[in-house]
């Protein structure tokens, strides 16, 4: 990209890649699971790191001008991304709770299915 500054060549250094957008979100299933294992060097990553709670994630993404994650198609389609059907041990929260299924919003009324239905038809 000859002609601009060093720091105007790409948009966000601070993030490795999209690949690890869809490993941390896609985390609950397979092969999504063994690829996030073997980003981290073996193990599950931090609890208070993983995708855990969609409203704390969105929040993140606002706030956090080095949080450059975007949505991927499976928020529209793959309700089976926001459960732990494989009861996967995720670890606990520095606050306590175990990371299991995905907190969703209080409009999904605890359904993936109706969170998918609802992000189809406002999008």
């Amino acid at each position: 990209m000859d002609g601009f500054d060093e720091e105007f060549k790409f948009l966000y250094g601070s993030h490795y890649s999209s690949p690890g957008v869809v490993l941390h979100y896609l985390l609950r299933q397979e092969p999504f699971t063994s690829l996030a294992i073997e980003l981290q060097g073996g193990r599950f990553d931090v609890a208070d790191r993983l995708f855990f709670d969609v409203r704390s994630c969105w929040r993140c993404c606002l706030q956090n001008s080095s949080d450059v994650k975007e949505l991927i198609p499976e928020f529209y389609t793959s309700p089976s991304m926001f459960l732990n059907n494989n009861k996967f041990p995720l670890g606990n929260l520095q606050t306590g709770p175990a990371v299991d299924d995905v907190i969703l919003p209080k409009w999904a009324n605890g359904s993936p299915f109706e969170f998918c239905r609802i992000m189809r038809k406002v999008s």
